[in-house]
């Protein structure tokens, strides 16, 4: 699975009633992946996704988010929008919501990561106020994800 592989697998997913969006800007740097717009919210997420986990627990991911990268996200955190760092592996990945330089350990991505379904509870939460996936369906309960 590629970058572009995994996003369209969450797309694939999204309701019909979210705008969505798969920017490919070539013009100007550090645009995010892609764009969320429902009812109840907005949001921006750039997707980092690696074929390989590192073997050893403290050694850290193979992504690389650029400074650019850095600064739209950041950007994002002082406005009505909402802004994440979603990095995949597989059919799992980590949400981060701030702190957008920190580096991601295995160990860390490997006890924080969750199912495809919970990504999209997350989209879907953010843009249409509801969940409609995962263990959490029919419920205000949100998925757990990474916020430090």
């Amino acid at each position: 699975m590629t970058e572009h592989d995994f996003i369209r697998s969450i797309h694939k997913k999204l309701p019909s009633s979210i705008y969505r969006w798969k920017i490919h800007d070539t013009f100007t740097g550090g645009v995010p992946d892609a764009f969320y717009m429902g009812p109840a919210g907005a949001v921006f997420v750039e997707y980092k996704y690696t074929k390989k986990l590192p073997a050893k627990p403290s050694t850290n991911l193979p992504v690389k988010v650029s400074n650019n990268q850095i600064a739209w996200l950041n950007r994002a955190l002082n406005s009505p929008l909402k802004p994440a760092l979603v990095i995949g592996h597989r059919n799992k990945a980590i949400i981060i919501e701030n702190n957008f330089t920190q580096s991601i350990t295995k160990e860390y991505y490997v006890n924080g990561c969750l199912p495809i379904e919970s990504i999209i509870d997350w989209i879907v939460q953010n843009t249409l106020g509801e969940y409609t996936n995962g263990p959490n369906k029919g419920s205000s309960k949100p998925a757990a994800h990474l916020g430090r």
